[in-house]
């Protein structure tokens, strides 16, 4: 176990780091592989307040090291593995880190600005402010109060990096951008968040009691059982963000940017599908394009209505009924459709790209290409690139061409649907029924979750 230095045992007025040379980095890389090995002739590296800034640390183990106070500023670390190391004070701003591996490491007043940290795993990372007593000249503990220095995350590129259960609270996570991370059960009590990206984030269950959020964007992120109590939202885009019903009325959310909400019944409902019908029919010359864009109309029924090509970005139809109805080539990215019955609906060329369609039922659905589009005869592929799938049901449905990238199909019933040549990279799909699916031509490429016996229930050869 890595043992976390105290409040008083990093001196405030940090004496020069020690600078290695690159024969003895190599020696204190040997020596700790031998040491994580538990090999004879093995030594923890022991690199408190050492300046390591700018070196090539790419794919090294330092787990376990210790690096408290030290210099990684501008390193290149790619794929370095960090687990369970003290990195108490250090700093690695502007470092390349894409890849790296955090999990229960000791961030505490970690200086991180700037840093890459695509795709890094910071599972039960600490990353809160450190406690740190000043010294007098004799070396001993002034009796004052502790200086506390949070810590800084400002400007980090931190997309699909993964945040779980990670200890956030009071830091300083400006204009971040942290695209698709999983910030999933993670503290940020009072973290500053303020202008950062979350775009497509899962953050179910995290905890924003008093952390500020004034204009971030927040499209697409899944907000569900997260904790807002005294949250500052204030201009915080929060349209086509997946959150509860009960918490769309608090008053932390009045003053974000949110959907309007649109309820379409009756003569006004028909009026709207007429005037698209017209539209369609005269290629645009007369009647209006059905422009449904930002608005919450859940649990209204469009069964069997017209929509081929409707604006419906960030869409708000949980539990509604769209079964049988015609959405090709409808943009409806980002939207949510939690619950939503689109069995039997033609989908062809549609956009639900980012879309949140968990339990949906897309029985039956049309999603092929849609062929012969515009006046150069194109073909439009429908796109669900990262959209969140997990339990829905897509039985027999004609799913060719689609891009699934990046989707979570977990727990998905994808029996007897024809997948052929469609695009699961980087898809999750542990769980899901796979039986008679027809995966011919299907890429596969990093899926997640998807073992033999799985695809034994398949058919059809796989790129």
């Amino acid at each position: 176990m890595t043992s976390s230095p105290t409040a008083a045992s990093v001196p405030a007025d940090q004496t020069p780091r020690r600078k290695l040379s690159p024969t003895e980095i190599a020696e204190v890389l040997r020596r700790h592989r031998r040491f994580l090995a538990r090999e004879t002739g093995g030594m923890r590296a022991m690199l408190q307040f050492h300046d390591l800034s700018a070196r090539d640390l790419s794919n090294c183990d330092l787990s376990e090291a210790d690096l408290t106070g030290a210099s990684l500023a501008q390193s290149r670390s790619p794929g370095v593995s960090f687990r369970r190391a003290n990195l108490f004070c250090a700093d690695l701003r502007m470092a390349n880190l894409s890849h790296a591996d955090f999990t229960g490491a000791d961030l505490r007043g970690v200086c991180l600005r700037g840093a890459e940290l695509s795709d890094a795993v910071l599972v039960g990372t600490d990353i809160q402010a450190a406690a740190m007593a000043r010294y007098n000249s004799t070396g001993d503990p002034q009796f004052v109060d502790f200086d506390e220095i949070p810590a800084q995350l400002a400007a980090i590129v931190a997309r699909r990096a993964n945040f779980t259960n990670a200890k956030l609270s009071g830091s300083f996570v400006l204009r971040a951008d942290l695209t698709d991370a999983i910030l999933t059960n993670a503290e940020m009590r009072g973290t500053d968040l303020r202008n950062s990206v979350l775009i497509g984030a899962s953050m179910t269950g995290v905890d924003l009691s008093g952390a500020k959020l004034n204009g971030a964007a927040l499209a697409g992120a899944d907000l569900t059982g997260a904790q807002i109590t005294g949250a500052d939202f204030v201009n915080a885009d929060v349209r086509g963000a997946v959150i509860d019903p009960e918490a769309m009325d608090c008053e932390e959310l009045k003053s974000a940017i949110r959907s309007r909400r649109l309820r379409l019944e009756g003569s006004a409902l028909a009026e709207l599908l007429n005037q698209h019908r017209i539209w369609l029919d005269t290629l645009s010359k007369s009647g209006a394009r059905a422009n449904l864009a930002e608005a919450d109309m859940s649990g209204q029924s469009f069964a069997g209505a017209d929509l081929t090509i409707a604006q419906m970005t960030r869409c708000a139809l949980r539990d509604s009924d769209l079964s049988g109805g015609k959405f090709a080539l409808a943009d409806m990215a980002f939207s949510d459709l939690r619950g939503a019955d689109l069995s039997h609906a033609d989908l062809r060329g549609v956009s639900l790209e980012r879309a949140t369609l968990t339990g949906a039922n897309l029985s039956s659905a049309k999603l092929a290409p849609m062929e012969h589009v515009g006046m150069q005869q194109r073909v439009t592929c429908s796109n669900l690139g990262r959209a969140r799938l997990a339990g829905a049901n897509l039985r027999g449905a004609d799913l060719r061409k689609v891009n699934f990238a990046g989707a979570n199909l977990g727990d998905a019933d994808l029996s007897d649907a024809d997948l052929t040549d469609a695009d699961l990279s980087a898809a999750k799909l542990a769980g899901a029924n796979l039986k008679g699916t027809v995966l011919s031509g299907a890429i596969l490429t990093d899926v997640v979750g998807m073992d033999a016996a799985a695809l034994a229930g398949s058919q059809g050869p796989i790129a």
